[in-house]
């Protein structure tokens, strides 16, 4: 039997965007803890009315939900109301809510995607029934609960609850359109009277607020400004280290606070708060459209996944999903080893080369190969104009176009090439004619929605695969490549790792196996994140950490100045992998570890990456004995336009060991 708790976040699910209907944060774990009360109520542990919540019985049910807040209402000795527990127990909501949403995933009901997000099991999702429990498969929750409040049945004692609780945190607002509310609002009206207990839960869950307390002073509407040189503002620090430079400010000037790049000033919001606010508050204040509309626009596309929202944007998620994930890419294991050795074997021996253009040309018949049918090398360079170009002037406004309008048209040219010889592979009679990979079903997703993927953004959609490979992943390649480089105790555990795994052809299991080198890259991303920064525009008001923001801001998230914090990752400048060794698994805490982004914004292709970066870095040191160039090399890095390695950055081909 299901629990209250997990009832209640199983009613508010957005079965199509993996997150939880939003209600006020304070409402949720109110109505939360009302939840693990009425659970304590119907194991005769405690009763109540309307004066008193009382212990009837001190024995643990012998679960961990509920146990926690019974022990704590048995050691009081003072007679409380409902009101005051269900306000001492909400001080733990984030638990409990966490807790349930974990017993769910290990009941069955529901899973953790690819992108992490939770979403319901396909088995929960197609038969609207939760796996068998106690020899009894139990009706899936919203269907039975809208089963009530649309028909003249008599209710079970529990779903008198669940409505109690649904409608105490304004569940029902979120869930019914306000047709649909205003028809059956009598009908919660009435079912809330049907139980004592639940009406006292929830009067205490809708009157209970903060603690009472003097009123909050008002939200300060003078943003704290960072103050730069004149003209370009912070623009060079920025540059220089974006994460490092935005950690230095939270850590003087708090989560909140103003910078000026050139002659733009922008909103940062950094550290944990941030995070947690974006996380579960960011759809209802920021709007990605206006930040990605010029980058739309230079791809010659109406708009692009990141900067599109609501259901256009689960739609365009979902189409993308398949193609972009990690089982994907482990199709592919053997044809993305070969594609690396291939390159390393070009590697002249006994010269220095830049590892991140090499790995960018590796990373660009990689994707080539597997998403669109056709190796991309012979545009790499093109491509890497094209996409820096529109990253620096249209997205991060880092520098002008003027600075760069000769080389972008030559290089649009050639993309736009490209472009047109991938599509017409794909037509009837062409070499990839339904291959499966993802232009097949980009121009499928046009044939069925074309609404949604229009004719005339089909250019943006064949240059995809280099648009979410080249910049990101390669670059976090080459971090990882210098870190193993850096360190020879540790280059001597990833090559035996690497050896292992091509000693015959590469699988996932053998993939999955690789211990070291996944701690390698989680560490390296931390250290050195590619996306630093999500950018957003301010669409409403809020007021966050006591200031007042307004609306028609634009906003830098700073997600990663966690990754820099010693109260998250002691001695955070050290690089160790031992980090994520089960025993200390830092990047498991709340918020802490934000490499790939949050909530429905999250990079889509995050599993397909790590595959990718794991695989290409194992592929590069088990096919070639790499030193640094000079040994005694420290990074330097450049921001402009993404986080990645300078061109000082270079290792040398002593000799081919594959």
């Amino acid at each position: 039997m299901l629990r209250f708790a997990e009832e209640l976040l199983l009613l508010l699910l957005k079965e199509d965007a993996g997150d939880l209907a939003f209600v006020p944060e304070s409402d949720l774990h109110h109505a939360l803890a009302g939840a693990v009360l009425m659970d304590l109520a119907l194991e005769n542990r405690v009763d109540t009315d309307l004066e008193r919540l009382m212990v009837a019985d001190q024995t643990p049910v012998g679960d961990d939900l509920l146990d926690p807040v019974l022990a704590r209402i048995s050691a009081d000795p003072k007679p409380r109301d409902a009101e005051h527990w269900v306000r001492q127990v909400a001080k733990d909501g984030e638990r409990i809510r966490a807790a349930a949403l974990q017993r769910l995933v290990e009941a069955g009901i529901l899973r953790s995607a690819e992108d992490g997000e939770i979403v319901p099991s396909p088995t929960v999702a197609r038969a609207r029934r939760y796996p068998v429990v106690d020899g009894k498969a139990e009706q899936e929750v919203r269907l039975r609960i809208m089963g009530v409040l649309f028909s003249d049945d008599v209710p079970s004692p529990r779903d008198v609850v669940v409505i109690c609780l649904a409608d105490a945190c304004g569940a029902f607002e979120r869930l019914l359109s306000k047709a649909e509310l205003e028809d059956v609002q009598d009908r919660i009206d009435l079912v809330k009277r049907l139980d004592l207990i639940g009406q006292a839960v929830t009067r205490a869950v809708r009157d209970s607020g903060e603690e009472r307390g003097p009123p909050a002073p008002p939200p300060v509407t003078q943003l704290p400004q960072v103050k730069g040189a004149p003209l370009i503002g912070s623009a060079r620090a920025a540059a220089k280290d974006v994460r490092g430079f935005l950690t230095e400010q939270y850590l003087k000037r708090g989560p909140v606070f103003e910078i000026q790049l050139l002659r733009r000033k922008t909103l940062v919001l950094a550290g944990a708060e941030a995070n947690k606010f974006a996380h579960r508050k960011g759809h209802l204040h920021f709007t990605t459209r206006l930040a990605y509309r010029g980058f739309a626009d230079g791809l010659g596309a109406s708009r692009v996944l990141m900067g599109m929202e609501g259901k256009d944007h689960v739609a365009m998620r979902k189409a993308l999903a398949p193609p972009l994930s990690r089982g994907r890419y482990h199709q592919f294991l053997g044809l993305a080893s070969e594609v690396a050795r291939r390159h390393v074997a070009a590697w002249p021996e006994g010269r220095p080369v830049q590892p991140l253009h090499a790995l960018q040309s590796i990373i660009a018949d990689q994707m080539g190969e597997i998403l669109a049918g056709e190796p991309a090398s012979d545009y790499l360079d093109d491509l890497v104009a094209f996409l820096e170009t529109l990253l620096v002037t249209r997205l991060t406004k880092q520098l002008p176009m003027f600075l760069f309008a000769r080389k972008f048209k030559k290089a649009r040219a050639r993309v736009e090439e490209l472009a047109r010889k991938t599509l017409a592979s794909h037509q009837p009679g062409g070499p990839h004619h339904d291959s499966g990979d993802l232009i097949s079903d980009m121009i499928d997703l046009n044939r069925r929605d074309p609404q949604l993927m229009p004719e005339t953004d089909m250019n943006m959609a064949a240059i995809i695969p280099y648009v979410v490979g080249i910049e990101t992943v390669a670059n976090a390649c080459a971090f990882a490549l210098y870190a193993i480089m850096k360190h020879p105790g540790l280059k001597e555990r990833v090559v035996a790792e690497a050896d292992e795994l091509f000693a015959g052809t590469p699988t996932t299991e053998g993939l999955k196996g690789m211990d070291v080198m996944h701690r390698v890259l989680l560490e390296s991303l931390r250290t050195h994140p590619v996306a630093p920064v999500v950018f957003r525009d301010v669409a409403n008001s809020f007021d966050f950490e006591g200031y007042r923001v307004p609306a028609g801001k634009p906003v830098y998230v700073a997600t990663t100045v966690t990754h820099g914090l010693p109260e998250f990752f002691p001695d955070p400048d050290r690089f160790d992998i031992d980090r994520y060794l089960p025993d200390r698994a830092e990047h498991r805490q709340t918020y802490a570890y934000v490499p790939f982004g949050l909530g429905m914004h999250r990079c889509l292709g995050g599993g397909f990456a790590e595959a990718q970066i794991m695989l290409t870095v194992a592929a590069v040191v088990h096919a070639a004995e790499l030193e640094l160039r000079p040994r005694s090399y420290e990074m330097e890095m450049s921001n402009v336009p993404t986080p990645r390695p300078r061109k000082s950055f270079r290792v040398q081909k002593m000799r081919m060991r594959s």
